[in-house]
Order: C-alpha cells, then structure tokens, then sequence
C-alpha cells in the first residue's frame, strides 16, 4: 500500500482526498495489489487480473486516455461498489469538462 500512498502523493491530491483514495485501495486489496503492479512496471496484468462487470484494468484504460493508470483502477472499484453508476460513467463516454 506504500507504493501507492507515494503515487497518489506524487499526484498532490489534498490530504482528504488521498486518505479517501488509500482506504478504498485498502477495502479492495485485489484490485490494490494490481495498481502496484502498475506503478511499478506501468503496464497492465494480462493474466489472473481482476474482472468486474466484464472489464479489467486493461480494457478501461484502453476506453479513453484519461483512464490511463490509477483511474482505470478507480474505475473497477466504482464498478464493483457502484455497478449501475459506473456503467453509466462508461457508457456516456470520458471527456474534459
């Protein structure tokens, strides 16, 4: 859980929003455990990854650049607390407001 605590401070996310950020990583240590991956070799699982809904890391990021790294991950945990919510967030598309 270090290595991510250490990304998400590297992004400079206000101190609440980081702490938010970690706990959720620490109730889904599945989906923890692939983001590390990540943050260390910067790709994703191909095998043995988590799926949820149908998606993996891989293919949420491959949806839209802005789900590249840690929003991809954020995104599964969404699909598995909040299915019908994140698969609205999918289905309207990723964009900058």
């Amino acid at each position: 859980m270090k290595n991510i605590e250490k990304y998400l401070e590297q992004a400079h996310l206000p101190e609440a929003a980081l702490r938010m950020k970690v706990d959720s990583y620490k109730k889904h240590p599945d989906i923890a455990k692939e983001f590390e991956y990540w943050i260390e070799h910067r790709k994703y699982l191909q095998e043995r990854c988590v799926e949820i809904e149908g998606y993996t890391a891989k293919k949420l990021s491959e949806l839209s650049e802005f789900l590249d790294g840690e929003g991809a991950f954020a995104l599964l945990i969404e699909l598995r607390e909040t299915p019908e919510k994140a698969m609205k967030k999918i289905s309207r598309g990723f964009y900058i407001k």
